[in-house]
């Protein structure tokens, strides 16, 4: 009788566990943005307000908003400049060698670049197939048009490693070994990238 009741109350922390990670893992992301933009609006408002002041003898209300829009504006012409790309360059360079903030710096950039890279990649669909072993299961992208082996067709798969999908395996598998899914490529993207934390209940 306690082996029957042990079960239920393990299988609710682990599901009150990966619940709470999955909404850790999902609420970051936003607070670090929302702290972010509310540190360069603060500080925007305080450089602008007082020439305001100064000069048209009122402060405007919005003024750090407005900065802040046009500021990131910049940012993207900078960055899509080729002198601009060269000072980020420079930059990045700099701070991935600056002691602590390195670590900091250099995981938060891996992550942007990686899901700016990913954008522009066509994935097909998502499938799952058995890898690496028999029993196995990892989910897979199907990358491209089905492609002559040996006399049978072989569609060319793309297996991605957790937690960076810019890294795995290029496979060519035949259509009776894939299984096919209902997952979207954001949703696939989201279970690679959390190493399954943000996973839904049931994939179809």
């Amino acid at each position: 009788m306690e082996k029957k009741d042990q079960k239920p109350k393990n299988s609710w922390l682990t599901h009150l566990r990966n619940t709470f990670l999955a909404g850790i893992l999902t609420a970051v992301p936003l607070v670090a943005t929302y702290f972010v933009l509310r540190f360069l609006f603060v500080s925007l408002d305080g450089i602008f307000q007082p020439l305001f002041k100064y000069f048209l003898g009122r402060t405007i209300p919005g003024a750090g908003l407005v900065a802040l829009v046009i500021l990131v504006y910049l940012l993207g012409l900078v960055a899509a400049n080729l002198i601009g790309r060269s000072i980020i360059r420079w930059f990045d360079a700099g701070m991935s060698k600056a002691p602590v903030i390195k670590y900091i710096y250099t995981a938060a950039r891996q992550v942007v670049d990686s899901l700016r890279r990913l954008q522009g990649v066509p994935f097909k669909k998502v499938v799952i197939v058995e890898f690496p072993k028999t029993g196995m299961y990892s989910l897979a992208f199907v990358t491209g048009k089905p492609v002559d082996f040996k006399g049978q067709k072989k569609m060319p798969l793309f297996i991605p490693h957790t937690p960076n999908p810019m890294t795995g395996f290029l496979v060519l598998l035949s259509t009776d070994d894939i299984i096919d899914t209902d997952l979207s490529i954001e949703d696939a993207m989201k279970m690679v990238l959390s190493g399954g934390l943000l996973s839904p209940e049931v994939i179809k």
